[in-house]
């Protein structure tokens, strides 16, 4: 008879080996788990479904590029989770490690769309920036000739303020000049006024001196004459 020693033991190795092999089973499956995949474009679209049949229920129709995350593998048949957290089956065919490449030509494509819009943007940028250095290049030349043209008057004014102050001293020294001169001028009047008064004293004094001596002298002939009148007729 079998004891219950020896049936203890026998259930002990039974649940041993069906360990065994549930670990055998599992275990590949676990090693591929929370994988990331990407619907392929082997397809248009490809059903999620609640299990593993055809007669289970379509949770979702996933697009080509749909990234997914695999969670377990059975009988050509892959569960996995959504991004929005909705958990499925879908067959494994349908599935690849990688984007497909119509999906990423599509990215790469609105990519370069973006990129080329981002350049012409960037373009019209650049030319509005050349316009406006042009426009600011032209003000900055003519405020220079203005700049020169300010200079040169305000040189001219400085020239013709230095030469008006030249001048002004010059006029004033003239003036005094010609003060210094009217007033010599006016000595010189006086002076001659004085010298012609007193030369026409003297030119009077000679003139009533030679009348006076012509007087004199005329006196003197005639007395001289009468006497020899006087002694011609005693004769």
């Amino acid at each position: 008879m079998v004891t219950h020693k020896q049936n203890k033991v026998t259930a002990q190795a039974l649940r041993l080996l069906g360990l065994t092999l549930f670990l055998t089973v599992w275990l590949p499956s676990v090693s591929s788990s929370a994988a990331t995949l990407y619907v392929s474009d082997t397809t248009v679209e490809a059903n999620l479904r609640t299990g593993i049949h055809r007669e289970n229920r379509i949770i979702a129709l996933l697009r080509p590029g749909t990234q997914l995350t695999l969670v377990q593998e059975e009988n050509g048949w892959a569960k996995v989770t959504l991004a929005d957290g909705r958990t499925g089956w879908i067959l494994k065919r349908y599935l690849s490690e990688r984007p497909p490449w119509r999906v990423t030509a599509q990215k790469l494509a609105t990519e370069n769309e973006q990129l080329r819009a981002q350049v012409a943007n960037i373009k019209g940028g650049h030319q509005d920036l050349l316009q406006k250095n042009k426009e600011l290049q032209k003000q900055m030349d003519l405020q220079q000739r203005e700049l020169k043209k300010v200079s040169r008057d305000y040189e001219e004014l400085k020239n013709s303020s230095t030469n008006y102050l030249n001048l002004k001293m010059a006029y004033e020294n003239l003036q005094k000049g010609a003060r210094q001169s009217n007033a010599k001028l006016d000595k010189l009047e006086k002076a001659y006024g004085k010298l012609k008064t007193s030369t026409g004293i003297r030119w009077f004094l000679s003139g009533a001196g030679v009348l006076l001596l012509g007087w004199l002298l005329g006196s003197s002939v005639a007395r001289l004459r009468r006497r020899r009148s006087s002694d011609y007729y005693k004769l």
